[in-house]
């Protein structure tokens, strides 16, 4: 592999157009997948790559590359813009604070995603199929730009997904869960709490029954993971959605848009949070941003090309899957802040309701806000408690009509983890929130 020279690149084209920047990654990622008794891969993969990145007033030109020589490379991205030259001393900034080693050898890993197997197996009758998908990277990367600073970072992380497929009378239900960190190695503690969630949610499968159609009071648990604030919100408060104009909240900002017990934030600082950082793909450091506060909208997520299109601040959301890719503005951990109600009180006040106890998959309009997600696990409440589980049930509904709707926010909260896909590339986030109580949302069938 080519080891490129960052400080040499930039000084190339420092100077063509209005903003030139230089990203070189090393990333070596481990993984590991089982499937029923199989291990089906075991694999670690090692690259190093580099892309330039030029703002030319509203345009953006962007070269990627893990063979091509240095000349050839800046020869083909001057090309593409126009011809200059740029001499300066770097402000050098090491933007992280320990050099995190995981500890696991492959045999024990490999033995501890067998023995996740095992005990799985001996606890579901009905299990037809176990998939367990196990993922650690450690990425390195230098950040030089025409703004005469050069960044260096690191960022690592590691996660485990389990996915089981139960038969439940004559059909099929999944249940699946995950858990990761960055900066933290997984527990054998983590590994044994994550099997009992998934044995415990596929056993209710067994004996739920078909949920009700139309309009019900819903409780969206603290378990339910972030779902809806993620996808239902979230994306909408991107900044290049915003500036497409395919954001419900653009030109909304100190505007009501949510009840004044919602507060949402992004925050790239939790402490080993699986959407954590210590700086974005563009070297700006991690923060957290208070997006909706008691209700208001006072800001969107922002990369560099946004903040300077727009006038802005970057708000250190300037993510990109690897060297291959453009970054844009993701979410990093976006969570609804919790409140003073207590769960127990609000489900004690419903007569006939949903309980989502988890989230699942779903389709999300961030142009309308309209949304519907699948309910992986729910609960009917009648007279005040829980009764049975739910299955093939769905909830509909519009993201910006549910947060103003809301009239209870729970003390309690919950967090998951996931990978966002946008523009073709995936990014780790988390989300989270407490319990929040909707009085009149839709429930339908399966998605």
């Amino acid at each position: 592999m080519i080891n490129y020279d960052t400080e040499k690149i930039i000084h190339k084209i420092a100077n063509v157009g209005d903003f030139s920047e230089v990203y070189k990654e090393e990333i070596d990622t481990f993984i590991v997948e089982l499937f029923n008794d199989n291990i089906e891969k075991c694999i670690q993969v090692k690259d190093t790559g580099i892309s330039l990145r030029t703002f030319v007033k509203e345009e953006v030109f962007f070269s990627a590359t893990n063979f091509l020589p240095e000349k050839d490379l800046i020869h083909n991205h001057i090309k593409n813009t126009e011809e200059g030259r740029g001499n300066f001393t770097f402000l050098e900034e090491k933007i992280y604070t320990d050099e995190f080693d995981f500890k696991k050898d492959k045999e024990k890993l490999i033995s501890q995603i067998k023995g996740l197997s095992s005990m799985l197996k001996s606890e579901i009758e009905s299990l037809l199929n176990i998939n367990i998908l196990y993922q650690r990277y450690r990425k390195n990367f230098q950040i030089a730009s025409s703004e005469q600073k050069k960044t260096e970072s690191l960022n690592v992380g590691e996660r485990i997904f389990l996915n089981l497929t139960i038969k439940r009378g004559n059909e099929k239900a999944s249940v699946y869960e995950s858990q990761g960190y960055t900066f933290k190695e997984l527990s054998e503690e983590d590994l044994e709490e994550l099997a009992k969630i998934c044995i415990d949610r596929a056993k209710k499968q067994l004996i739920a029954k078909d949920g009700p159609s139309g309009i019900y009071p819903v409780i969206i648990s603290s378990s339910a993971g972030g779902t809806l604030i993620h996808e239902a919100v979230g994306h909408g408060l991107e900044a290049d959605l915003v500036d497409k104009g395919i954001s419900i909240y653009g030109g909304k900002l100190n505007e009501k848009v949510a009840s004044n017990k919602i507060t949402v934030i992004d925050s790239g600082v939790v402490k080993n949070g699986w959407g954590s950082f210590y700086c974005d793909d563009e070297g700006t450091p991690a923060r957290e941003t208070v997006l909706i506060e008691k209700g208001v909208l006072i800001n969107y997520l922002y990369d560099k090309f946004y903040a300077y299109k727009h006038r802005k601040t970057s708000t250190g959301n300037g993510r990109r899957q690897s060297y291959n890719f453009k970054p844009y503005p993701r979410m990093s951990n976006t969570y609804i802040l919790p409140g003073n109600d207590n769960v127990f009180d609000i489900i004690k006040s419903i007569d006939k309701g949903v309980y989502v106890g988890k989230m699942g998959g779903g389709q999300v309009n961030t142009l309308t806000g309209d949304f519907i997600f699948e309910i992986q696990d729910g609960y009917f409440i009648e007279g005040g408690e829980l009764t049975y589980p739910l299955k093939n049930l769905s909830i509909i509904g519009n993201g910006p009509k549910v947060l103003n709707d809301i009239e209870a926010v729970g003390n309690d909260f919950g967090t998951a983890i996931g990978t966002c896909g946008k523009e073709g590339q995936g990014v780790p986030v988390g989300d989270g929130q407490p319990s929040i109580f909707i009085p009149a949302m839709t429930i339908g069938g399966k998605i």
